[in-house]
């Protein structure tokens, strides 16, 4: 019986590119899939999940070499700001102390539970007024391990409480966000029924709010100006990551000086001695972040298109006539020039917000992220344009920007990781969230875990 148990529990049930390879076939035979469709979807989620862990562990490995030196060199605890290595972080920080793979495992759980309570959320809409069904896979994977790393630290609860009070609260987070944009979203879209479900969502509810405060929508509209040709290049996502890692890791290698650079290139650091130019190997590290991150976003774009395909079946077939909450890239296309506009403004705001943070002699160094810094500012602009034109869309981005970073220090300071999400809700309202549960914690004496 025991063999049995540790079998299903831990074997199965415990290694997530088992447990969402089971969850993907059993939706699709829920939607009367063929069964070899399903068996695809399965093993494709599988591979997914796999891959994912092999892109973040080789991140979190070498992006950590940079933040060694950096303190070692200055005393300055450096953090990453990017979404998919904050979750693995946070479940590392688990397993050094739940031993290997529970914290994915956990994860996984709060996942499933989280989303079964984003339905049941949507069935009570005449009570909880919640009317969306977030299903933005590759965000809800990273948030769910944010949330099951915050209850375990702070209150220190087991395996079912944790999962239980981390599902609950995510369910909430996506739930109410997403509910919140459905109607600007349908202004923006011309009347597609969906809403926008990221990780921006608050952020973004209160650019349409505070945008016609700022500028003239009719007058100021971004999408009806000409914009530069030569901003184009913005919009390519692998050259604008390639150009933040390289400019982030510029100003490391500036700051930890020749000492610094020769330990990275070292065998305690990357161990590439051959690279004695330094230019050479400033684009060696930084071209290495860059597929470093790449092959994470394959892995999670493997799984999550099984898992959105078998949740979304799940949800229409429970919930016929709910709101989808899809990805706010979905409503890019509808605003190309305030994509653009919005991610020029933000990286300005993050220019400030680091500055800010030199000046106050932060004991925290953040290093910007691609992801949170393109798709936050581009949502914050769409919505800021198109109910207060572009002034509106520059103030805010601006204003974004600085807060990312600003936030973030502080999320950093009270969760002890070494990447954050950097995502505009996580550097506000789940700022809040930290402090809250921080503060349950202390008032009751529970050790901080972690």
């Amino acid at each position: 019986m025991s063999y049995i148990l540790d079998l299903l529990l831990t074997q199965i049930f415990g290694q997530p590119f088992l447990l969402l390879a089971i969850v993907v076939f059993i939706g699709y035979i829920a939607m009367k899939q063929k069964v070899s469709k399903a068996i695809i979807g399965a093993f494709k989620a599988s591979i997914g999940i796999l891959v994912m862990g092999m892109g973040s562990s080789a991140l979190i490995a070498n992006f950590g070499k940079l933040l060694t030196v950096l303190q070692n060199t200055t005393g300055i605890q450096g953090a990453g700001l990017n979404t998919y290595p904050t979750m693995t972080a946070s479940y590392a920080k688990m397993d050094a102390v739940l031993g290997e793979g529970t914290g994915n495992s956990w994860g996984i759980y709060v996942l499933l539970i989280g989303f079964l309570m984003n339905l049941a959320l949507v069935a009570l809409r005449k009570y909880t007024k919640i009317r969306a069904v977030y299903l933005t896979g590759n965000a809800m994977i990273v948030q769910v391990g944010i949330s099951t790393y915050l209850v375990w630290r702070f209150l220190g609860t087991g395996m079912i409480p944790t999962i239980l009070i981390a599902s609950f609260i995510t369910a909430l987070y996506w739930g109410i966000g997403a509910t919140l944009l459905i109607k600007p979203t349908k202004v923006i879209t011309g009347g597609a029924d969906l809403t926008v479900a990221h990780q921006q969502m608050y952020v973004a509810f209160a650019a349409y709010k505070i945008a016609p405060l700022l500028g003239n929508p009719e007058k100021d509209d971004i999408e009806k100006k000409k914009l530069p040709t030569s901003l184009n290049f913005l919009q390519d996502s692998v050259l604008v990551t390639l150009l933040v890692m390289l400019i982030s890791t510029a100003v490391i290698m500036l700051v930890v000086g020749k000492d610094g650079v020769d330990w990275l290139r070292g065998a305690d650091g990357f161990n590439q001695a051959s690279y004695k130019n330094p230019v050479i190997f400033l684009l060696w590290i930084s071209i290495t972040l860059t597929a470093n991150i790449w092959v994470l976003l394959a892995g999670v774009r493997m799984f999550v298109g099984e898992l959105m395909m078998s949740f979304k079946g799940i949800s229409e077939k429970l919930l016929p006539g709910a709101v989808a909450g899809v990805d706010c890239a979905a409503i890019f296309g509808f605003a190309p020039k305030s994509v653009v506009l919005g991610l020029v403004c933000g990286a300005i705001g993050q220019v400030i917000g680091l500055l800010l943070l030199l000046a106050f002699k932060s004991p925290i160094f953040l290093v910007p992220g691609f992801i949170p810094l393109f798709f936050d500012n581009a949502t914050v602009a769409i919505f800021a344009n198109k109910f207060g034109g572009w002034k509106a869309a520059v103030v805010l981005c601006l204003c974004c920007g600085i807060i990312q970073i600003l936030g973030s220090m502080l999320a950093v300071s009270m969760m002890d990781l070494t990447w954050w999400q950097g995502s505009a809700d996580y550097a506000t309202i789940w700022v809040g969230v930290i402090g809250i549960f921080k503060f349950i914690g202390g008032l009751f004496g529970i050790p901080v875990a972690g």
